[in-house]
């Protein structure tokens, strides 16, 4: 499966990439663009996970263009800010799960299992 990593952090990006070594996942890399239009990557990934910065607002946007797709991937988001208005709104702006930062492997690998269950439901 193709799997498009939207986050700045090098060790974060590797921390991802470890945490799925046993699945048959071919990995992209992207940092946080500066406009949610500017969403590089796999065209056609089946999983997309985000990691949500300031401004959030950025985050969102991508979530919200990626979730329009035709064939829209899972969205698993990553964050530090866990107020419960915050998690609402990624969930809302069409994020299949939240991982709230810092986690553990076993927390991503759930909820990114979770996510792509969930998406082929529908």
């Amino acid at each position: 499966m193709r799997v498009l990593v939207i986050e700045d952090s090098q060790v974060l990006r590797r921390l991802v990439e470890t945490c799925f070594r046993d699945f048959d996942f071919e990995f992209e890399f992207q940092r946080l663009p500066h406009s949610p239009q500017r969403i590089g990557g796999f065209d056609k990934s089946g999983l997309v996970i985000i990691g949500m910065y300031q401004p959030f607002a950025i985050g969102l946007g991508i979530i919200r263009r990626l979730a329009a797709r035709q064939e829209s991937p899972a969205i698993v988001a990553m964050t530090t800010d866990t107020r419960e208005k915050s998690v609402a709104a990624v969930l809302e702006a069409g994020a299949d799960a939240v991982i709230k930062m810092p986690f553990r492997p076993d927390e991503l690998r759930e909820a990114v299992t979770q996510a792509l269950d969930q998406r082929q439901m529908h």
